[in-house]
């Protein structure tokens, strides 16, 4: 019994120490295990391990895991890893933590629900089976945040490392805890994975040019992760290859081979990778990024020349016999310039007919053929034949010479036309058409000036005789514009055609008839006055002479009579017809005159004239109007005068017209002007009295129109500025009228 102890003993020390260094292990790896194994456990552990302790003295460790594991919902998930000592291999259990079938196949976890699950995994090492150790995953929800500012940031790398390392820095994620699990590779190399607690992770002992591209997420938070690469700045390590210049190749040639080594020794590959020989084309090389990571691309650039005809832009196809032969050129004229030989070197004009000219390119140019064949006609010469011109008068008109000969051959003529002189004219034929020169006279005879006697000059509306068809040298023609007696007219003789005579002009000058002008000579006089004198001669710039008919002026007899000016012959001047009018005299007798009623408004003179006419009236010395009503009139006396229109009647002026009013305000402040009251106006109306009131009808002052009126006091003392009334009896017409207004005290 107590040897059965000590096995169980030993066993739980076994197991106990097996534990222990799960746990040590997992503590490398970040992980934590349960410290509390229940006797249940223990018991299970013995259970599962007898077979092993009876097969070995000791069982092996457990694998290394490391737990806990946590996953990001819904995201594809990897078989689970533990680490097996050597030479042992692991055993499966899924979840099963005492029982079921072991497996060498690691499971797969799920990550669609979120929770906590726990797998179990051992190792055998052939005779012995270790104790299970336990991975927990956690797969936890994707909340949709990231590592926030993942970037490289090349300012915290010392100076030493700038071209040997990276260095990745990024934020914490607030309200997450700062601690991060990260896996990178460099340049696709194997993942190297770790955690860390600092927001930022640098990388050592790289080369110049090499990227490493790093994953990194929150430990806990796996769905918050994100991913950069960053790269190791070349620096002075950046090189370019250096292929040289590839020569322009000839289409349809060999095309060059594009090595895969530049002469700086980098390898890489071409795009494209062979060389076309049909169009020109940019060629890449791209240097092996794994053995030259700091090595540029370079671009050649290969032109492929097209096969050309040669073209010779001053050969001609044709060309004049006898004419200047051409040179031919050792170039052609193509874009690219092709030289060569030609056979025979010298063009030959001397003989008629087409001969081959044979241009031989010279090696190494990209030509279509090495030799082309060239056609040159040497054409005879022609002399241009035209129709001759028969001979003008000097300014006939002259139509143009035909540009185009009778036979065919075109050109143009020198000098310009001239139709006044005889010219002879050159027709030169356009170039290339192999002809001479030839020439044509035109014969221009002189024309005669054809005279006339002069008409001598006529008045206005005289008769004008034809003007004779026939000149005084034997012309014969027409005159234009037709005869006008009117005016004054310049007139052109156009001799009949086929007399080679010039044109002639005759002026014939028509006087214009002049209207006498008699200034002196009145349109009106005054019935019996003296009469005016009938003057003999006009007063016009130049003097008009002539009679008249009658030849007095009858001022007896009233009304208007025409008189009759009949200008001397030669003169060229209109008869003339003045009327005088004869007023009568004396018509304005007396006038009279009425006003309107005393105190009216509208204070209205009208003036009744006395005898038959036309008048002017005028009110005082205003100006002289033809209607005999004044308005508005100021109160007082006022003169009128009534003048006759015609002036045949004395004028009549009267100045007792009398206009009774009051003045509406007064001002006594001793300063002599408007000191009294009064309506001076009646002043002539016998009986008449005026009495004033204040505003509530007491009597103040009873004035007569002939004193000098009220001064604003009542019993010595000054009254108020205010308005005051008045009563006013006068007689009118033989009554006694009353009349009642008021007016104003101002001081």
């Amino acid at each position: 019994m107590k040897k059965r102890i000590r096995s169980l003993a030993y066993l739980f020390l076994i197991a106990f120490l097996s534990h222990i260094s799960i746990f040590a292990h997992t503590t490398i790896g970040r992980l934590r295990l349960e410290s509390n194994i229940k006797d249940k456990d223990c018991l299970m552990l013995l259970s599962t391990d007898k077979s092993a302790t009876e097969n070995k003295d000791f069982a092996p460790l457990a694998p290394t895991v490391i737990s806990p594991i946590y996953l990001c919902q819904n995201s594809v998930a990897t078989a689970l890893t533990a680490t097996a000592s050597t030479g042992a291999t692991l055993i499966w259990y899924g979840i099963a933590a005492t029982v079921g079938t072991g497996s060498p196949i690691a499971p797969i976890p799920s990550t669609t629900n979120i929770g906590q699950t726990k797998y179990y995994v051992s190792q055998s090492d052939g005779t012995g089976e270790s104790a299970r150790a336990e991975i927990v995953v956690n797969v936890v929800a994707d909340n949709g945040s990231a590592i926030l500012n993942l970037r490289c940031d090349p300012t915290q790398i010392a100076a030493a490392d700038k071209n040997s390392s990276v260095f990745f820095d990024w934020s914490n994620t607030p309200g997450l805890p700062n601690q991060y699990t990260y896996s990178y590779s460099v340049e696709g190399g194997p993942a190297v994975t770790g955690t860390t607690g600092p927001t930022n992770l640098q990388v050592f002992s790289l080369l110049p040019g090499q990227s490493v591209t790093l994953t990194v997420w929150h430990t806990t938070y796996p769905c918050d992760r994100s991913e950069f690469t960053c790269v190791v700045p070349c620096g002075t390590a950046t090189v370019t290859p250096n292929f040289a210049a590839i020569a322009a190749i000839c289409a349809g040639s060999i095309p060059p081979v594009l090595g895969p080594m530049s002469p700086n020794n980098i390898s890489g590959t071409w795009s494209p990778a062979i060389v076309s020989n049909t169009a020109t084309g940019n060629y890449i090389f791209t240097p092996n990024s794994v053995l030259f990571p700091c090595a540029t691309t370079q671009t050649l650039t290969v032109t492929v020349m097209p096969l050309a005809t040669p073209v010779f832009a001053t050969v001609p196809s044709t060309i004049c016999q006898n004419a200047t032969a051409p040179i031919l050129p050792i170039s052609s004229t193509n874009a690219t310039p092709i030289s060569g030989t030609w056979s025979p070197a010298t063009v030959n004009t001397s003989t008629s007919g087409p001969a081959n000219y044979v241009f031989t390119a010279n090696p190494g140019q990209c030509v279509a053929s090495p030799t082309t064949t060239f056609t040159i006609t040497v054409n005879q010469n022609v002399i241009p034949t035209f129709t001759a011109v028969p001979a003008i008068c000097s300014g006939a008109t002259l139509s143009p010479l035909p540009t185009t000969s009778t036979n065919g051959i075109t050109g143009n003529w020198s000098p310009s036309l001239n139709n006044t002189a005889t010219t002879t004219y050159t027709f030169s034929p356009t170039v290339g058409q192999c002809a001479t020169t030839t020439t044509m006279t035109i014969t221009v005879r002189p024309n005669g000036t054809p005279t006339f006697t002069a008409v001598a000059a006529i008045c206005t509306g005289a008769p004008l005789l034809p003007l004779p068809t026939t000149s005084n040298n034997g012309y014969t023609g027409t005159w234009s514009p037709a005869l006008d007696n009117t005016n004054t007219t310049t007139y052109t003789f156009t001799p009949d055609s086929g007399q080679c005579a010039a044109t002639s002009v005759l002026t014939i000058t028509v006087n214009q008839l002049r209207t006498p002008i008699f200034s002196s000579i009145p349109t009106t006089v005054c019935e019996n006055s003296v009469a005016p004198t009938l003057p003999l001669s006009s007063s016009n710039t130049s003097a008009i002479t002539g009679t008249w008919s009658p030849a007095i002026v009858n001022t007896a007899v009233v009304g208007t009579a025409d008189y009759i000016f009949t200008p001397d012959n030669g003169q060229c001047s209109d008869e003339l017809t003045v009327s005088i009018r004869v007023d009568p005299s004396n018509t304005l007798v007396d006038f009279s005159w009425t006003v309107t009623e005393a105190f009216s408004e509208n204070q209205v003179i009208t003036v009744a004239a006395t005898g038959a006419g036309d008048y002017l009236y005028q009110l005082d010395d205003g100006p002289f109007q033809q209607s005999p009503i004044f308005e508005y009139l100021s109160p007082g006396y006022h003169s009128v005068t009534v003048q006759d229109i015609t002036g045949c009647s004395a004028s009549i002026t009267k100045n007792d017209v009398l206009v009774i009013g009051y003045p509406k305000f007064f001002t006594p402040n001793n300063d002599g002007y408007n000191d009294y009251w009064n309506v001076s106006t009646l002043v002539d109306k016998l009986g008449s009295k005026i009495q004033i009131f204040d505003r509530y009808g007491k009597l103040l002052k009873e004035i007569d129109p002939n004193s000098n009126g009220w001064n604003g006091t009542y019993n010595g003392r000054p009254l108020p500025a205010t308005d005051y009334w008045f009563v006013v009896d006068y007689p009118e017409d033989g009554i006694i009228k009353k009349f009642r207004s008021h007016f104003s005290l101002k001081r």
